[in-house]
């Protein structure tokens, strides 16, 4: 009987996490922004005004530095992103690694000053043909142009 019971639990236990990371993502491709205290980030979907699918969202913290991650599945990566690069652009944000969406790999990196005093955020977007993944961080520091 004990075995039973723990199936049953496993099974329980494995169909809530799965129910969880669907509604999640399902959330997550509404988003107008990427939420981080005192700073809203438009999210794509609400600078290229489609909904792409999200196929996963990741938070953590690497090297000591919070972060939020949003992946994009799309046919569109090279027109996605340079709308996303120029709305940014245009709100102040600066690019701090050079990058070439027509390369099909590679990563895009964008900075600006935060709300918060001696912090900044990174907009990391690592792309493929087919997908990309924003990550978002906020972390000490300046910006700085030469």
């Amino acid at each position: 009987m004990k075995t039973r019971t723990k199936k049953f639990t496993f099974v329980v236990a494995l169909t809530l996490i799965a129910a969880f990371l669907f509604i999640g993502c399902e959330s997550a491709a509404k988003l107008t922004e990427y939420d981080f205290g005192t700073d809203k980030v438009p999210s794509v979907n609400a600078v290229i005004g489609e909904e792409r699918r999200v196929s996963g969202v990741n938070t953590g913290i690497d090297n000591g530095v919070r972060y939020k991650q949003y992946t994009y599945e799309t046919e569109t990566m090279v027109e996605d992103l340079w709308a996303y690069y120029t709305r940014l652009s245009e709100l102040g944000w600066i690019v701090t690694k050079d990058f070439n969406l027509y390369d099909g790999n590679g990563e895009m990196q964008l900075g600006i000053e935060s709300a918060d005093a001696g912090k900044i955020l990174i907009i990391s977007v690592a792309f493929t043909p087919n997908r990309y993944a924003v990550k978002v961080s906020k972390m000490e520091g300046t910006l700085t142009l030469d």
